[in-house]
């Protein structure tokens, strides 16, 4: 019996590192149920990191089973001719094609996420340039967003073993259980604030807070800061036309007097 696994991983990091454990733990099944059984692992990069390099490449080169690379501008050809499968690959070291009549082939493919754009937009997260869903830091606050209560663990943080999933979820019930075990939350220091007396209504703080943070009064026409959800970002003082939306610890007059401080 001849097995052909292939494993692609579709230019995503993260997804190649899931396939291509899971082809070559196939593979080593199959070598259990049968040592007798070739099997042919065909693939662009193989990705088993950790102790996965022991536990699983390592047991499949000294299992028998044969790794063969290919390139991208020759990707294996998969036919059927009088009712067989046929696979064509070639071998770079060899520098020969080789055609193989596999009793079955197992394509290991990629996880990769669904539209997550609406969600993220609605949350005011971001996404990676993979479309999952971005940490605020990857060593420092591995499993939290940069808007405060909300957190991710598993599948929508990258593709993940089940192991791996488990950790990070433990990790965020934790977090989220640093928040509701507080009977106060204090707020930042440098949330952003509205002289009202003189806010001219243009609402232009308004359009520009990622994190939905100012809402417009219209009784009495000025901008009103929720302190909670603010993130101190700076983008409403910015774009405010005059200076009414400001910013603690970063006041105009602050930045003016750091510059002056530079420019002595």
């Amino acid at each position: 019996m001849v097995q052909c696994v292939g494993s692609r991983n579709d230019d995503h990091p993260y997804c190649s590192r899931i396939c291509c454990s899971q082809a070559i733990k196939n593979a080593l099944q199959l070598k259990e149920i049968n040592p007798d059984t070739t099997v042919y692992v065909l693939y662009r990069d193989i990705r088993t990191y950790g102790f996965r390099e022991d536990i699983l490449y390592q047991k499949a080169r000294k299992k028998g089973i044969i790794f063969m690379w290919y390139p991208d501008e020759k990707e294996p050809a998969v036919s059927v001719e009088h009712g067989k499968l046929l696979v064509k690959t070639t071998d770079h070291i060899l520098g020969r094609e080789f055609l193989f009549h596999p009793d079955a082939l197992v394509l290991s493919t990629g996880i990769v996420p669904q539209d997550n754009r609406v969600l993220s937009q609605q949350l005011k997260v971001p996404l990676t340039q993979d479309s999952f869903y971005a940490e605020a830091h990857v060593k420092l606050r591995p499993v939290d967003f940069s808007a405060d209560g909300i957190f991710l663990c598993g599948l929508a943080h990258s593709p993940r073993f089940l192991e791996e999933s488990i950790v990070q979820a433990q990790a965020a019930s934790a977090r989220a259980a640093t928040i509701l075990s507080k009977k106060d939350i204090e707020t930042k220091g440098n949330v952003a604030y509205v002289r009202s007396r003189n806010c001219g209504g243009c609402q232009l703080c308004v359009t520009v807070c990622p994190y939905d943070a100012i809402t417009f009064d219209a009784e009495k026409n000025v901008a009103v800061v929720n302190e909670i959800l603010c993130q101190g970002c700076g983008a409403c003082s910015a774009i405010c036309p005059s200076g009414t939306s400001q910013q603690h610890t970063f006041t105009k007059r602050q930045i003016v007097s750091m510059v002056d401080t530079c420019l002595e």
